[in-house]
Formats: C-alpha cells, structure tokens, sequence
C-alpha cells in the first residue's frame, strides 16, 4: 500500500488504566488501517522497528524494567526495549520513576527486593506537559498516576516486573536483577529542551506547525503522531485530516505537506 493513513489503535485494558496501540505490528496487538473510503479490518502489513502507543496512567504502573535485543531473543523470543515518553497530560505535582540510586549491584539490589524495601532506592523525576523522558533498555522506571502519555518504543513487548504496589500479578526478579543497568550507562533521563531525540532504534523529532511544513520519507516510513491542534496531512493525491492523538502512517518515497495549527511527534 503506497498511500498514507491514519490508524485505529488496538486497545488494551490494564489495572491502571489503559494503552492504545496506536501504530502496531506486534504479535501481542495489532492496530488496523483506516482507509478513507474502504472498510475498517485490515491490519498494518509486515513487521514495523518500532511501535507507538498512547498510556493513560491512572494508578502508578509496576516498577519494571525492559532487556536488550539480545537477552529478549534467547528468553522471549522478542525484541528488546527501549523507549520514550512525551507527556501529554500531568496533574500538578505528576512524577515519573527513573533509575536507581548509586552504589547497587546485583547482590545489593536483590537484598533489598526480598526486604520490600525497592522504593526507598528508587529516583524519581517530576514531569509536566510537553516533557521528553528516554528510557532506554536496562533502566528501571515506573509511570505514576494523573499521566497521560505518548510512548514511543521498539517493536517489542518484553517487560519484567520488580514490584507492583501489592496488585497480584506475576514478577520477573531474576530476569530484571540480569538486565539492569546498575551503572545508568545509557543516559536515561528528562531530555531539555526537547525538540529532537536520536537513538539506535528510532528518530523523533517535535514539529510546531502554524501554515504547514514539508518532508519526504525517502530513507523509510514515518509517523506523524498528532499531540495538539488540528490539521490536514497531504500528498500528492491524498488529503487527511487529524486532531490530537491521531497518528498517520507515511510510507517509504512519500513528499507530504503538514497544514494547520498543530504539534506533532515525526516518527522515523
């Protein structure tokens, strides 16, 4: 299919709130194409590097942390994990975890996971609207409640569990003590600033568009996942129209035109 078009998003229900996938090829869910004039029902072709969701976190999520591609391969038959937040709503005093304090190691942080002590090493970060967090593989990290949140991340649905605010649901200790980067080598954390974020796995840049601006996705696909305002995406011979947290698939040798008053997430 060389057309561009937006999604419908697979939705997921969770104890905390719920996910959409919003631009999906993964085997655990799959979003649909939106065709302007044909029926709904057919899923995204092939296999995507990278999968876009939207997270509203009404309680916190579990404490957990994600593997690199290759430990994902030998025990989930999966990709790896890295990934990013852009905040989209946070109530007033909103906060994120991300990392871990200083010091630990493996045998110190295992102690202190049998102790139900993990939230006292914990860091967290607060968080507004508009903020721009990396999470790459190997970070320990939660959502807390009153966020609402674009996820970008690898095509990959491996997550392993440390601690889940007493909800009864299955931990992966042994897995997350094997992953972790006790080190916080990979520079996870809030980006300033944000306008662009580059990382082995994907690119995604924020637009602010009054008028319109041009691109071409000749190296590859793109996404334009739509954060605030309202707008038309145009080709040659298409014309879509979007509202916040639509996204829009462009496919490989596309030149389109972003038109109205809007910011958006270009994905690639």
């Amino acid at each position: 299919m060389n057309k561009i078009f937006k999604t419908e998003p697979f939705y997921s229900p969770r104890p905390w709130g719920y996910e959409l996938w919003t631009l999906s090829t993964h085997r655990n869910g799959q979003s649909l194409v939106l065709p302007e004039k044909e029926p709904l029902g057919q899923y995204l072709d092939g296999s995507l590097p990278i999968l876009i969701k939207i997270i509203q976190a009404n309680q916190a999520l579990s404490i957990q942390v994600h593997p690199d591609d290759e430990y994902a391969l030998e025990h989930e038959h999966d990709n790896g994990k890295s990934e990013c937040w852009y905040i989209l709503e946070a109530k007033p005093d909103a906060k994120l975890i991300v990392g871990l304090e200083e010091g630990l190691d493996r045998e110190k942080l295992a102690r202190i996971i049998a102790q139900g002590r993990i939230e006292d090493v914990i860091r967290f970060i607060p968080v507004k609207a508009g903020d721009m967090i990396y999470i790459p593989h190997g970070t320990v990290h939660a959502i807390l409640g009153g966020i609402k949140l674009m996820e970008i991340q690898q095509n990959s649905d491996s997550t392993y569990r440390m601690y889940d605010w007493g909800r009864d649901r299955e931990m992966h200790i042994e897995k997350s003590l094997d992953v972790i980067d006790y080190e916080m080598e990979n520079e996870a954390g809030k980006i300033e600033n944000f306008t662009k974020l580059e990382t082995p796995y994907f690119r995604v840049e924020k637009v602010t568009c009054s008028g319109e601006v041009h691109f071409d996705s000749r190296h590859g696909f793109q996404s334009v996942n739509v954060t605030k305002g309202c707008g038309k995406v145009k080709t040659a011979d298409q014309e879509l129209e979007f509202k916040p947290e639509e996204t829009i698939y462009i496919p490989e040798g596309i030149e389109y035109t972003v038109e109205g008053n809007c910011e958006f997430l270009r994905t690639y």
